[in-house]
């Protein structure tokens, strides 16, 4: 059987509409036409099929948002088609269409997830565009809700002034990746970085001066780190890094480069430098806390010995 799409003259197959990309599957060709016209009168790209075999093919091809199906096609029926529409994309829009007005059909359709069901002969074309218009409007808000979770969750995870994961992504991680290393044995380090003299900043050119250092200071972390790696703003003008699957000495290399970064930055004439403290995962320690403590030692040596420093921690600074 020849499942090859018909597409209504003058439909692309990579559509640009705003509103949408239909698919309408009726073997009653009069009345497919009639429903194609509607739609794409409401802006839909539409894209034809005249049975249930030619739609699923359809499906594989393109992203619908909604589909409009008869129940009775040959091939495969309206209902195997909206399931195999489904299993492509969960939150795709159907009407069903049918010619019998059986209960049990609008029921099972509607069981099954279907947006609406309507009976032909269709009253009249504006209750199909109704329907039709509706399962858009769903269609979207489930799109739209989907984008607002995902945005929340970043945002549950990430500093709003530097754009880096916040303590809580960084404990939540920390604990996942010190079980790993306590349990297979595997590399683990962590980078603490101490902004230097941010106060003689803000004093000097107010808070937003020292904000725009923070955010390229947080920006000089980024262009140092990997994708698996987790750079964090721990507060204040604290930042911390944790490194899977790198030893300290791997660790000590990053932070000698962000360490330069920072001080190529430049609040008019008030030069910036930050002190950082690495440490490497040793099974001396019982916890991430001693693991952090481990690090905020490194940085303490790092102060100590000037600005702008990298110091490493040592089992006997413990």
């Amino acid at each position: 059987m020849d499942t090859t799409p018909l597409y209504l003259a003058g439909a692309p197959p990579e559509h640009d509409s705003p509103i949408g990309l239909a698919l309408i599957a009726d073997d009653d060709h009069d009345f497919r036409q009639m429903l194609v016209r509607r739609a794409r009168k409401m802006g839909l790209t539409v894209v034809e099929a005249e049975d249930g075999d030619q739609a699923i093919a359809c499906l594989e091809q393109y992203p619908f948002d909604v589909i409009v199906l008869d129940v009775y096609m040959p091939g495969s029926t309206g209902l195997a088609v909206f399931a195999a529409a489904r299993r492509i994309d969960p939150d795709i829009q159907a009407i069903v269409l049918t010619g019998s007005a059986s209960v049990d059909n609008a029921v099972e359709a509607l069981r099954g997830g279907v947006y609406d069901f309507l009976t032909k002969p269709i009253e009249s074309l504006a209750a199909f565009e109704l329907a039709l218009a509706r399962a858009l409007e769903y269609r979207h808000l489930l799109r739209e809700n989907s984008r607002l979770f995902s945005e929340v969750q970043r945002l549950a995870v990430t500093d709003s002034l530097t754009g880096l994961f916040n303590r809580h992504k960084l404990n939540e991680t920390l604990e996942v990746e010190v079980e790993r290393a306590h349990r297979y044995g595997r590399p683990l380090s962590l980078i603490m970085i101490d902004m230097d003299g941010l106060k003689t900043v803000n004093d000097t050119h107010g808070h937003q001066a020292g904000d725009s250092v923070l955010q390229q200071a947080a920006q000089a972390v980024r262009s140092q780190v990997r994708r698996v790696d987790t750079p964090t703003r721990f507060g204040g003008d604290e930042f911390i890094i944790l490194l899977p699957e790198a030893t300290g000495e791997e660790a000590q290399r990053v932070a000698g480069r962000i360490a330069s970064r920072i001080l190529a930055i430049r609040i008019e004439a008030t030069p910036v430098s930050a002190s950082l403290g690495v440490a490497q995962w040793v099974p001396q320690f019982e916890s991430g806390k001693d693991f952090l403590a481990a690090a905020d030692a490194a940085l303490y040596k790092a102060k100590r010995s000037g600005r702008g420093r990298v110091a490493v921690w040592e089992p006997t600074d413990s």
